[in-house]
Order: C-alpha cells, then sequence, then structure tokens
C-alpha cells in the first residue's frame, strides 16, 4: 500500500502544534498496523518542495508548470491512501493547500468537462482522511457551524476528481479555555488509530 501523507501546517516541523503531533503519531500507527507500506511525505510548506502559485505568466502559457503539476498529480494518483493534516485558518484552509490543489485539480488530467458537467477521472479507489485542528468548536458551536467551510471545500475538490468518500477526523476546541487540549489531542489520536485499523483491516 502507498500511502501519501501531507502536512498543510506553515509551522510543519514544530512538535508543540497539534496537526504535527497528529501526523507522527498516525505514522508510528502506521508502521505498526501497516509495516508493509510505502509513505511518502509531502509537507506543503517546506523549502524544498516545489509548489507552483497560480500567476499571470503561467496561467496564459501552462507548459511553465506542467512539469511541476504531473509530477504532482502522479504522486497522488499512486498514493492507495492519503492523509491531509491541516490547521483551519480564518474559517478555510490553508494558502499552500489551495495551492497544491490548484496544481491537481487540472481538466483532463483528474477531471474532464462533459456535456452533462464535469466527471472525475480518478477510479475512486483511493481512500482519503482530512485531519482538521481548529481552536474553536465548528461541529457543534452554533456560532462558528456556518462557518464550517473548510471540509465541505475538500469534499467537493474530491468528488470533483472521482473520490466519493472522505473521512473527515477533527481535533476541535484546541483553543477553549475551558477545554484540555491535549486530552483532545490524545482523543482523536485514537480516532486516527481506529481509522488506520480500519484501512489494514479492509
Amino acid at each position: 500500500m502507498n500511502i501519501l501523507i501531507i502536512n498543510a501546517h506553515p509551522d510543519y516541523t514544530n512538535a508543540l502544534r497539534g496537526t504535527k503531533q497528529l501526523a507522527d503519531y498516525t505514522e508510528k500507527q502506521i508502521k505498526q498496523q501497516l509495516p508493509d507500506a510505502h509513505i511518502e511525505h509531502l509537507p506543503l510548506y517546506a523549502p524544498e518542495v516545489t509548489i507552483p502559485e497560480i500567476t499571470a505568466e503561467n496561467l496564459n502559457d501552462p507548459s511553465l508548470i506542467d512539469a511541476q503539476q504531473n509530477e504532482l498529480i502522479a504522486q497522488w494518483k499512486r498514493a492507495d491512501l492519503i492523509m491531509i493534516f491541516m490547521p483551519l485558518h480564518n474559517f478555510n484552509i490553508v494558502s499552500r493547500l489551495k495551492d497544491y490543489i490548484d496544481n491537481i485539480l487540472i481538466a483532463n488530467k483528474t477531471f474532464k468537462y462533459t456535456a452533462d458537467g464535469s466527471v472525475g477521472l480518478l477510479d475512486g479507489k483511493q481512500k482519503v482522511a482530512y485531519i482538521q485542528t481548529s481552536g474553536s468548536d465548528y461541529e457543534h458551536d452554533i456560532r462558528y457551524v456556518n462557518a464550517d467551510i473548510a471540509p465541505h471545500y475538500m469534499r467537493t475538490i474530491l468528488n470533483f476528481m472521482g473520490i466519493a468518500k472522505m473521512e473527515l477526523i477533527r481535533a476541535e476546541g484546541l483553543d477553549l479555555i475551558e477545554n484540555d487540549k491535549q486530552a483532545i489531542l490524545e482523543d482523536t489520536k485514537q480516532t486516527l488509530a481506529k481509522y488506520i485499523q480500519t484501512v489494514a483491516t479492509a
């Protein structure tokens, strides 16, 4: 099994970050439960990672970034399981993840237009888990439920490519003073362990 772990946190090496803790724990679980799995890492904010930004120049001449996009798409396609670890920022995905999506959601490569609308070109067999950390509670707090945009956006993008299901795993309310941040992260780790177990036994 090929597994792609995407860390979308700008502070991706900081062990104090919840996103980093969850990603590291997940990798340990994968190695324990799926010892034969091949893991690829994609830290989106790492300086050595090339994620082209869409500019006027390459928008008018896509060939300028075609090679980089093809490499990112190939990496995405060869993964049987994709796990995206992302901190919510201003109610939505971080900018680097949006740049990444702009480089893999490409017409005639991962989807196509037809007379009946767009159709995904992926076979739908890939599993995708989207792990979102947030300071507030976007699932239950009435002030924030209508601002729960990021998971909906991710599901929409995946569906466009032909992936009908996305596992949403949350670590939320991390910055609320009445909450125990580490306890929330520990609960989320157990959810991640169970998810890996379901993948391993599927």
